[in-house]
């Protein structure tokens, strides 16, 4: 009996130590943080980031028409799968999910095949039971699989993030399968991590995590990785804190902190492979210009190492450009893929500008006959 409420006062301590700690954190980081979090939480205990949202309930509110899933070694991995025409892959990244791409959707699925799918470890596909196997490779392997299990021949990539990486490596390692490929803030070259990445690190905060991790941290999050928190919409903050609250997701995401910046033996970080320079595909690169996540500089690695590369930048956004200026981006995109669907290509933003600016592109056209 000692025992037993020896143990009952350990948890009872360690929920003290949490709201203590999520309390002094919340003050803070402010109201702005606070109160959207609280709203976008279904219960207290989920406003203090102690419960979990039901799968049920997550696959309810994500899942659309469009939603399938496949089987994957032990994982089901949900996916959308739209439209008609050249097929393009959607790759989100870390902490994510497919639902970040929706801008995009719906201005491609007129014209080409779109899959999104969410990433293994996140959104409605979750992680493996064994979390010690949930790693950068686990997550890479699953995705080729996943490409063979739906019978993708040749198509294009795209990837924001991790999901850069992701795709980018792809690109590299599957040259003959790959037609386009666009980057968006990819990871793949050393870089410094964001103050979150090593506060999740720290032994204590890396304990408490496993029991709670408040929805108002990943407020917080959001708005980093974005240039101007006012295009960031409450079904996008939302969704954030929803998916962070799936049963599994905090071992997954304090997993995620811990392995974006694991260190070998000596304490040096350990260093991914960088196959990028066997890419063979055409390459656009895109990039938010005030990315406090991946630095624009790092635009220069991926330029020395890729020879057939286009680059866009965008003043003011942040990390996850495809989310923050959906039709912009999109447009690009669909401007860079346009000679893979000449039917379907749209003018870019640039070429809507120069047409509202007065440029004549009449030069070469015969006129009409009345006219």
């Amino acid at each position: 009996m000692a025992a037993l409420n020896g143990n009952l006062r350990k948890m009872f301590n360690h929920r003290i130590a949490l709201i203590a700690l999520f309390a002094l954190l919340a003050l803070g980081s402010g109201c702005s943080t606070v109160k959207p979090s609280m709203k976008a939480s279904p219960s207290l205990m989920n406003a203090l980031g102690m419960a979990e949202i039901p799968l049920k309930d997550l696959k309810k509110q994500y899942m659309t028409e469009d939603s399938r899933f496949v089987e994957v070694d032990e994982l089901e991995i949900h996916y959308q799968d739209v439209g008609e025409g050249p097929v393009i892959v959607l790759v989100h990244g870390i902490m994510s999910s497919l639902q970040t791409w929706n801008g995009w959707v719906d201005e491609l699925r007129g014209s080409y095949r779109v899959i999104s799918l969410d990433v293994p470890g996140y959104g409605l596909t979750g992680a493996p039971a064994n979390m010690d196997e949930f790693s950068e490779e686990y997550i890479y392997q699953k995705f080729e699989k996943f490409v063979d299990y739906i019978d993708l021949e040749k198509f294009s990539i795209a990837g924001n993030s991790m999901g850069g990486y992701i795709a980018a490596r792809y690109a590299a390692e599957h040259a003959d399968r790959v037609e386009r490929l666009i980057l968006l803030n990819p990871t793949g070259y050393p870089q410094e991590h964001p103050w979150i990445f090593q506060y999740a690190n720290t032994p204590v905060v890396a304990t408490l995590s496993k029991f709670a991790q408040p929805p108002f941290l990943v407020t917080m999050n959001v708005k980093q990785v974005y240039g101007d928190t006012r295009r960031l919409s409450q079904d996008n903050h939302y969704r954030y804190i929803h998916m962070s609250q799936r049963p599994g997701a905090k071992a997954v995401y304090l997993k995620t902190l811990q392995m974006m910046t694991e260190k070998d033996e000596d304490g040096n970080p350990i260093i991914r492979p960088t196959p990028f320079a066997g890419i063979r595909a055409p390459t656009l690169l895109m990039w938010g210009e005030v990315d406090e996540w991946t630095p624009i500089e790092l635009a220069e690695r991926w330029k020395q190492d890729v020879r057939n590369l286009k680059f866009i930048s965008y003043p003011t956004v942040g990390h996850v450009p495809m989310e923050e200026m959906p039709y912009q981006t999109a447009q690009d995109a669909l401007a860079f893929l346009s000679d893979l669907n000449p039917n379907g290509g749209a003018p870019s933003i640039n070429e809507l500008e120069d047409l509202l600016q007065g440029d004549d592109f009449s030069e070469g056209f015969d006129t009409m006959e009345g006219f």
